[in-house]
This record gives structure tokens, sequence and C-alpha cells, in this order.
């Protein structure tokens, strides 16, 4: 399993850097109609394609559960907050762009309960459906805030995130690994220890340490980040990122699943990959420095 994660998650991270390299050199487009793109196109073109991995995904683990999740409604509301986030223009009033969230997760909700009762089965209607609706809304709009980041910094802002986040899972697991002992919460994840959390915590804010650092020096268009703060907020965005893992674990141990899928070797599923993240993201969103 080493094995495939070392070739997995570097070629994950090579792709990553080249596809937030061409988003940071498109920045904002304009189309022929005269409308212009907000800045991130390929990272919302990603979300895209991962949505309805991660909706297969959950789509398994609520056949684990027996609980009646739509797939096809799952991938379509992601799909939906997804593309009103990356499409909503920055000035639209708050009114009108809380409307449209509100609108798709009505719709989403109701078209749900009539695709599941259609059948004439009526049980498990109301549980499918806030299942389908909630665990969409949890992946795109974690994902989103990152494209809401992008609208406001560099593309490589997204990458210093995403960095600080998995150099602590990975500070986590080789010390874990090595010298983990005292077990931080067996019932849910037997791997993960004190030692491993303190050790993926401190390769967290050295990263995001060295990552201002080289902000403040190669960046100057974007705001300056203190090291102290940046510190800080490698302790934080590391604490937050075991704590998503944590929540996914138990969703993959309440579905009798070990990962998600299997569909990354070594990393598991989608959901496997992102589960850290998704708690981070609005956090980021929050205590980043605006310029």
């Amino acid at each position: 399993m080493l094995k495939h994660r070392l070739i997995t998650g570097p070629l994950l991270s090579i792709a990553l850097i080249a596809l937030i390299y061409f988003d940071d050199q498109l920045g904002c487009l304009r189309c022929k109609c005269g409308t212009t793109l907000q800045p991130g196109l390929l990272i919302a073109i990603l979300a895209m394609i991962a949505a309805p991995l991660a909706a297969l995904e959950f789509g398994a683990m609520a056949n684990n559960l027996r609980i009646r999740c739509n797939v096809p409604m799952l991938i379509l509301t992601m799909e939906a907050w997804i593309v009103a986030i990356y499409l909503i223009p920055s000035g639209m009033p708050v009114e009108k762009a809380l409307a449209i969230f509100a609108t798709i997760l009505v719709m989403s909700f109701a078209f749900t309960v009539f695709l599941l009762a259609r059948g004439k089965q009526l049980d498990g209607v109301m549980s499918g459906a806030t299942f389908t609706v909630a665990t969409a809304g949890y992946v795109a709009l974690g994902f989103g805030l990152l494209l809401l980041l992008r609208r406001e910094h560099s593309a490589w802002w997204i990458v210093g995130v995403i960095a600080i986040v998995k150099m602590c899972d990975t500070g986590a697991f080789f010390v874990g690994c090595n010298i983990g002992k005292r077990k931080l919460i067996p019932w849910i994840s037997p791997a993960k220890s004190y030692e491993g959390l303190i050790g993926g915590l401190a390769t967290a804010s050295i990263t995001a340490v060295l990552l201002a650092s080289a902000n403040n020096h190669w960046l100057t268009s974007e705001p300056r980040i203190s090291l102290i703060l940046a510190a800080f907020l490698g302790v934080l965005f590391g604490l937050l990122g075991q704590l998503g893992d944590l929540l996914m674990s138990v969703f993959k141990r309440d579905s009798g699943v070990k990962d998600a899928s299997s569909v990354l070797p070594g990393l598991g599923g989608i959901l496997d990959v992102l589960d850290s993240l998704l708690i981070v993201s609005p956090i980021a969103y929050w205590l980043l420095p605006n310029g």
C-alpha cells in the first residue's frame, strides 16, 4: 500500500501543480458574448469532474447502510452548487446569491423525495432525501469555498492550503508508523496516535511558514503573511484536517467500508483525498488575510 501511495501521491501533486499553473495564467476570461468568467475556471472543472466520483462513493456507503440515496440527484445537486459558486458575479447582491443557493437546496430536496417515492415505496424517503442533499452540500460547498478563495487570491494559495493539509497527513503517517504508541481515537481510526498527531501538526506548521516566506518573496501582489500567523494557521489547518479525516472515518466505519473506493491506488477514493480539505476550506477562506 505504501508503494502505491508513494506513486499515486506524487503523480497527483504534479497534476495539481500543472493545473494550478495554467489556472493562474488564465486569470479572468471574457467570453465572446461579453460575459467575464471568474478566476478559477480549471479548478471549477476539476471539482465538476470529481463530484460524480464522490457521489458514487457516498452512494455505495448509503447502499451499505440501506439508505435510499438517489445518486443522479446527488451528482446533479453537487454540480449545481459548484457551477453556481463559480458563475455568481462578485457584485451580485447578497440576497440574490442566497436565493440561488436556497433554490438549489429546496428544489433538489423536493425532486429527490419525488424520485425516491415514484416506485410507490415510501419507506426511507425522508432519510434518503436528507442524505442525498446533505452529502451533496458537504462536498460541493466545501470545495466551492476554495473557488471563492481563488477569486480573491492567486491560484497558488490553493496549492498552499492543500499542501499544509496534506503535509500534516504525511507527517502524521510517518511519525505515527515509527514512534506512535498512544492511540488517539482507536474506535474511529485505530492507526492514529497522539505522537502522529503532534508530528503532523509540526510538519503542517513548518510547511505553512515556508509557504508564507515564499508568498512574501515571490507573490508580491498578494497580502504578506507574518510567519507567526503562518505557524498558527499551519497548526489550525492541520488540526482541522485531521478532524475532517476522522469525520470521514466515522462515515466509512458506519457503512462498513475501509476506503471510500479504490479509484486512487494507495490513497483510496476521492473522498479519502478530499476529507481533510473540506473542513479546512471554510476556515481558510475566513482567516487568510485579504489585500
